[in-house]
C-alpha cells in the first residue's frame, strides 16, 4: 500500500491499476477490497466479480483505479472487452492460491499472469502448496521466498 501511495505522489495517479489481487470467490474479493479501503482510503479500489452488472464495473474502471481486486473469470472478461488494462501492474497478489485450482481457475490465473509486466512484485498466499502452486512459483517468480507459518521447521 505504501509503495502505491508513494508512486502516485511521485508520478501522479494513472488510469490503470498498479496492484492486482486475485481471489477465488467474490466473498473473499469483497473482504480484501474492504481491507484496502479501510487501510488506504486515498487509493481508488474496485472489486470485480461476476454476478453483478459488468457495465457498471466498466464505467468505474474508466475513471481510473489504483487497486483491482477480483475473481479471475471477471478479470479476464474485462480484459477481453478492453476495459481493464494490466500493463502498469507493479504488484500482483494471489490470495488463497490453492483454492484457485479447486474452483477451476488455474488456466485463468495463467492467462492473467501472462498479461502482466515482467517486472513486478508477485505474492502468493496459500494454506497449502500443491504442485500447481509450486510450478507457478517456478514459472513466474524470481528468487521466491517461502514463509511457512505452520510447518514443522
Amino acid at each position: 500500500i505504501d509503495k502505491i501511495i508513494k508512486f502516485n505522489a511521485k508520478h501522479g495517479r494513472g488510469k490503470n491499476p498498479l496492484c492486482l489481487v486475485l481471489a477465488p470467490t467474490r466473498e473473499l474479493a469483497r473482504q480484501v477490497e474492504k481491507e484496502f479501503r479501510e487501510s488506504a482510503p486515498s487509493l481508488d479500489t474496485i472489486c470485480l466479480y461476476g454476478g453483478t452488472p459488468i457495465g457498471q464495473q466498466m464505467r468505474e474502471l474508466g475513471y481510473g483505479i489504483d487497486v483491482a481486486v477480483g475473481t479471475p473469470g471477471r478479470i479476464i472478461d474485462l480484459m477481453k472487452r478492453g476495459a481493464l488494462n494490466l500493463s502498469e501492474v507493479q504488484f500482483v497478489v494471489l490470495d488463497e492460491a490453492d483454492q484457485m485450482l479447486q474452483v477451476g481457475f488455474a488456466e485463468d490465473v495463467e492467462i492473467i499472469l501472462q498479461k502482466l509486466p515482467e517486472k513486478r512484485q508477485s505474492m502468493m498466499f496459500s494454506a497449502t502448496m500443491p504442485s500447481w502452486i509450486r510450478s507457478l512459483t517456478k514459472k513466474y517468480l524470481n528468487n521466491p521466498l517461502t514463509i511457512d507459518l505452520v510447518g514443522d521447521s
